[in-house]
């Protein structure tokens, strides 16, 4: 039926993570497959309803494990499974709860194994990606490093199948200004390229780089490690990765645990700032909906957004109003909230502690002098978007 284990990938791979556990490193594993071995197991075809596919990865999903705790058995190391959804990342406690859970799997001695819950997520509680899960997951352990695993070598400035003058992208040193669609309409289930890209720009932000290897080759993780080596120690000469690798954005502030939960979130709708507003945002202040030019969406109190300007996103906030509510009081001052809204309300609209910059907050503090978001922001049209198939499975 065409799904097929490639079983010589997934044993490389594991080797490679016992190899680097066994140096001292910890490593978390996000897999998909449950569903490819479902598949396998009931000799059917990758299901196209919800509730049949459902079905097929509560069969598959202990094959799977069954697969991994026999590989990884063989080198005498043992596995924690962790079955996650969206759900469990929208409540800061549950966030924090699953932390510490992998914490203290590591601190075992464990390999952890991630999945998302293919058996009872429904499509609004998937991440709808392993590319975002693994992204959301590295952010919260404050990870020193995300390696996705793809079925090509680079990131290319097209799609090389078409384009005979597409170039492979070694380096990518500035992950947050390059522009994919992140619509709330698009549709970044398909792991494809668009959402590795996606992912990297969630991870670098936090300050964790990101590398790109062929899931074929998996041992090419270590020249990543060791072109990292050689950027800390000032090389002057660092020989480049096999794979694209996407710089973290400095910081000169520890991410707080908040900010980090607020990057897990999913965003329910788009806030559009004005010059000032963004230099604020940038300046590490609270946003006023005196600055707010427009909104996207339907949200509640406390719910995520994604802040733009000019187009490109610069943040993600937790906000304190409803998008009916923002509607009445954009580009208004807090004196006129009362009567615009019915009752006294805060005067932020969310509050600098709540907000998660995506961008480099240098850019933003030049807004209305210079225009270097826009110029520095880096386009990649057609980026590779082929099928990318999980190390475990054909699906």
């Amino acid at each position: 039926v065409g799904q097929r284990v490639r079983l010589a990938n997934v044993a490389r791979l594991v080797e490679l993570i016992v190899t680097l556990k066994r140096e001292g490193n910890d490593v978390v594993l996000v897999s998909s497959g449950a569903v490819g071995m479902g598949c396998i197991k009931l000799g059917m075809e990758k299901p196209k309803s919800l509730r049949i596919k459902q079905a097929v990865a509560a069969a598959g999903q202990s094959h799977l494990m069954q697969l991994y705790e026999d590989l990884f058995s063989t080198m005498r190391t043992h596995i924690a499974q962790l079955l996650i959804s969206q759900n469990d990342f929208l409540d800061k406690e549950h966030w924090s709860n699953i932390k510490h859970t992998i914490l203290q799997s590591l601190a075992l001695g464990l390999v952890p194994i991630i999945n998302e819950n293919d058996s009872t997520n429904t499509t609004e509680l998937r991440f709808g990606d392993n590319d975002n899960l693994a992204a959301v997951t590295a952010v919260q352990l404050q990870a020193d490093a995300l390696f996705m695993f793809s079925d090509v070598d680079f990131l290319y400035t097209a799609n090389p199948r078409s384009d005979p003058t597409a170039t492979p992208i070694r380096v990518v040193t500035e992950p947050w200004a390059l522009q994919v669609d992140t619509g709330l309409g698009s549709d970044l289930g398909t792991g494809g390229m668009a959402t590795k890209i996606v992912a990297a720009r969630t991870a670098s932000t936090a300050g964790i780089p990101v590398g790109l290897i062929n899931g074929c080759e998996a041992f090419r993780l270590r020249t990543f490690l060791r072109y990292m080596e050689q950027l800390t120690s000032n090389s002057s000469t660092p020989e480049l990765p096999e794979g694209t690798f996407f710089m973290a954005m400095k910081s000169n502030k520890t991410v707080s645990d908040t900010r980090r939960w607020i990057l897990s979130l999913p965003a329910s709708g788009e806030v559009v700032l004005d010059d000032g507003a963004c230099q604020a945002v940038g300046n590490k202040k609270s946003l006023f909906p005196s600055g707010i030019v427009s909104i996207t969406g339907r949200f509640l109190r406390n719910e995520a957004v994604r802040l733009l300007h000019r187009g490109l996103e610069v943040g993600r906030a937790v906000v304190n109003y409803s998008s009916e509510e923002l509607e009445k009081i954009k580009g208004q001052k807090s004196n006129a909230f009362e009567q615009l809204l019915g009752f006294p309300g805060c005067a932020e609209a969310c509050y600098r502690d709540n907000i998660m910059l995506t961008t480099d907050d240098e850019l933003l503090k030049d807004v209305g002098v210079k225009e270097p978001s826009r110029s520095r922001a880096r386009s990649v049209p057609q980026a590779f978007q082929r099928q990318v198939t999980p190390p475990s499975t054909d699906q």
